[in-house]
């Protein structure tokens, strides 16, 4: 006969078993995902071998194959961050590393070995996070930083590099996946771009694309490091006007002295939210010595050459702001520049850092289309 009590008491002793083994899953699977999340918010360290899918450059074709690799230190941003931070899915704030053996790299119009040497990048960098999976994450790493190159035109008259010491500028795209509780599989494609900005000329550049393939290890650092500890940020003001000066050198062609300017800008700002702005202004350039052609080598400096001391244009552009340090990219038409080449238009990208609430400090590089001008160093004035 059936017996309902019986049957209830019955469900329940079988069904025990089944509730314990499910409780434990979900503590297993909970203690997979706060694992992961400990891992993420810690700092780690990566190493990436590389290999060039390309060498290019503006004006010379260059062939051959460039093998290196990076180490990079990932300094997490996750357990405490900034409010601009959080607005930009930053993950981490990166120093790199980067090596390139180029002595498979020629020139195809003079193809003799061993032109360019070895580089050497030092670099700081941002890690934006794209896209997320339970194990997998897109990240985008724009940096900026210093280069050393082995060869210049002073050591062996190559025309695409003038100094030794250059800016480096590098953008990273990254795909990690995760293959354990701390470490983690990279492959990723980057560009690295080395420029003196011309102070010293020739100075074409040079671009190098890799693709790369490495690991992430996480590190068993504490996580208590809190990034909102770090300097105040200083309020903003949604209508500014900016003052600027700054001044730079430009090289002279094949030779280590060089030609001085003095750069002015005045300009209105409008801030949109914490990260984004958006202003407009007028540039002024002050040549300290004007293009003579009865002084040609001395005086030349190709599309920044200019018969009148000074050139006048107007730019707009945005800023991007993450705490006091922003980055402004302008894009300028000129309402006067005598220039010794046709230039009607320019653009400014640079970077500023408020030291006080009303005061920067600013470096600010002016191009001609693909060419390097002069990098401007001085101070920006916000009243």
């Amino acid at each position: 006969m059936f017996e309902p009590a019986k049957f209830k008491m019955s469900i329940r002793k079988s069904s025990k078993p089944y509730i314990l083994v499910l409780f434990l899953s979900f503590l297993m699977v909970a203690g997979d995902l706060h694992a992961q999340e400990t891992a993420d918010s810690r700092n780690s360290i990566e190493f990436s071998p590389q290999v060039s899918l390309g060498v290019f450059t503006a004006q010379n074709k260059l062939t051959g194959t460039a093998y290196g690799g990076e180490l990079i230190y990932h300094m997490s941003t996750i357990a405490h961050p900034r409010p601009w931070m959080k607005m930009l899915n930053l993950k981490s704030l990166d120093l790199v590393f980067n090596y390139k053996n180029m002595g498979d790299i020629v020139m195809v119009s003079d193809p003799r070995p061993r032109r360019f040497g070895d580089s050497y990048a030092l670099i700081a960098a941002l890690n934006f996070s794209l896209f997320k999976t339970k194990s997998t994450e897109l990240f985008v790493t724009p940096g900026l930083g210093m280069g050393y190159l082995g060869e210049t035109w002073f050591t062996n008259q190559n025309v695409l590099v003038g100094s030794h010491l250059n800016f480096s500028s590098r953008i990273a795209l990254k795909l990690a996946t995760r293959i354990g509780p701390s470490t983690k599989l990279a492959a990723g494609l980057d560009i690295l771009h080395f420029s003196n900005g011309g102070t010293r000329v020739p100075n074409n550049g040079m671009n190098i694309s890799s693709v790369s393939f490495g690991l992430v290890q996480s590190l068993k650092n504490s996580l208590d490091r809190d990034t909102a500890s770090w300097r105040k940020p200083m309020d903003y003001k949604k209508h500014s006007i900016d003052i600027g000066i700054n001044i730079g050198r430009r090289g002279v062609y094949r030779s280590k002295d060089g030609l001085y300017k003095t750069g002015l800008y005045a300009g209105y700002n409008y801030r949109l939210n914490t990260v984004l702005g958006f202003g407009a202004g007028v540039d002024a350039v002050y040549y300290h010595t004007i293009y003579d052609p009865l002084r040609n080598v001395e005086t030349f400096q190709s599309k920044a050459s200019s018969f009148d001391r000074w050139r006048i244009g107007l730019a707009v552009g945005p800023d991007l702001w993450m705490g006091r340090m922003g980055l402004m990219v302008k894009y300028g038409y000129y309402l006067h520049y005598n220039s010794l080449m046709e230039n009607k238009t320019y653009w400014t990208p640079g970077l500023k850092y408020n030291v006080l609430d009303w005061a920067a400090v600013q470096a600010k590089i002016y191009i001609h289309q693909t060419e390097a001008d002069f990098v401007g160093f001085g101070f920006i004035f916000t009243p």
